[in-house]
């Protein structure tokens, strides 16, 4: 009998899953780290004021992680955008004569923001400016959104009137009652 079939009697098994993953998990932190390096020498936080004012006079604001780069760089870039899941990349021609075209990759939704980009900044950005700078513009953000909350994920609104739960048309009342309310 053959004591060796083709070298495989000390093979116990097919490689742990727990390896597996860690080196995973090991792989994605080094990427994680490296499109920060990149984030912090060129990426942006924004947050400039929006017209119209909100209805009680308050300043409205727009939020925004922005990085510009020379088209040739479009790769870190689309890297950046595949390891956050989310954001928009755009091409624009050159500004000037002797000037490179440019990518810019950006996220503007608040859920985005939140669920995304903060996190990744938080974990992945290391003490520099640029990580001081993402501090100040995240605790900007989060009072900005305590002093106005979205209405997003509360669902539609329902009548005002009680014991009729149909969607709101206008007035806060649906359109039976709003019928009943204007004459339209």
């Amino acid at each position: 009998m053959v004591e060796r079939f083709h070298g495989m009697e000390e093979a116990s098994g097919s490689i742990p899953l727990s390896s597996t993953l860690r080196g995973f998990l090991l792989t994605m932190r080094s990427v994680g780290f490296t499109l920060a390096g990149v984030v912090a020498g060129e990426g942006c936080f924004l947050s400039t004021r929006r017209l119209p004012a909100f209805a009680d006079g308050s300043e409205r604001r727009r939020f925004v992680f922005t990085m510009s780069m020379v088209r040739e760089d479009r790769p870190l870039l689309e890297a950046l955008q595949q390891f956050l899941g989310v954001g928009s990349l755009r091409d624009d021609a050159a500004r000037r004569a002797r000037w490179q075209p440019t990518s810019t990759f950006q996220v503007g939704s608040h859920r985005q923001l939140h669920d995304r980009v903060i996190p990744f900044g938080e974990t992945f950005l290391i003490a520099t400016n640029k990580r001081a700078q993402f501090e100040a513009w995240r605790d900007e953000f989060y009072a900005y959104e305590a002093s106005h909350p979205s209405k997003w994920g509360k669902g539609l609104s329902t009548c005002s009137v009680d014991g009729c739960g149909r969607p709101v048309r206008g007035r806060g009342v649906c359109r039976s009652h709003y019928h009943q309310l204007t004459g339209y």
